[in-house]
């Protein structure tokens, strides 16, 4: 089966985990960064599932589940190694529309979730469509070293900078791209810091030659 890659905004939307154990908590740090309004239920929870719920930065119903915790989620995920309470979680999903993920139970799944390598807003994500999540982990560590901080220290740059090249005439536009877009204006980068390289990239707006 094939799956249809896809990045969501889940900024400020719920996310219901059923289950707080260790399983969960690995779901938990994305969903946080992402900004959305994550509820866990479950009769016993992680330290760190605790920690945040005390901190307010997640919803901890304190009790087993009940087909009402779905109320405006817009995903689920079932973080709990019990195969009827699997069962039962995707079938309520599914009755009210609601995606749904079943940690490591790929035929319960409408999503699965990738390995991700993040520097910055630059995400590279693996999937090997829930055969093996063992296999994805091992690809993205393989990757990993190739992909320095730079990467997302470019891709910010050129989300502050992105409106003022895109005013430029194509011919201009698409010259910018090249020189700024490949190795060596990344390892100057990496060597001379994200001051210089924003110099360099204002230079190349306005038209000037860049050393």
């Amino acid at each position: 089966m094939k799956y249809y890659p896809v990045y969501l905004s889940i900024q400020g939307r719920r996310v219901l985990i059923v289950g707080a154990g260790a399983v969960a908590w690995q779901k938990i740090p994305a969903l946080l960064e992402g900004e959305a309004d994550v509820r866990v239920v479950a009769p016993e929870a992680a330290d760190e599932v605790q920690g945040l719920a005390r901190a307010h930065r997640l919803e901890w119903l304190r009790r087993p589940y009940q087909p009402s915790d779905m109320e405006q989620a817009v995903l689920v995920i079932a973080a709990t190694d019990d195969l009827d309470l699997q069962k039962r979680v995707a079938s309520d999903a599914r009755e009210r529309g609601i995606w749904v993920n079943v940690a490591d139970v790929t035929p319960l799944c409408d999503f699965i979730s990738p390995a991700v390598m993040s520097r910055g807003d630059v995400q590279i994500a693996v999937s090997t469509g829930g055969s093996s999540p063992a296999l994805a982990k091992f690809i993205r560590e393989k990757l990993e070293p190739l992909f320095g901080s730079e990467y997302g220290q470019l891709a910010d740059i050129l989300q502050r900078y992105r409106s003022d090249i895109l005013k430029l005439p194509r011919e201009s536009r698409q010259k910018v791209w090249k020189a700024i877009i490949n190795q060596d204006f990344l390892d100057r980068l990496k060597e001379e810091g994200v001051q210089t390289a924003e110099a360099r990239l204002r230079d190349l707006i306005h038209g000037k030659s860049i050393v």
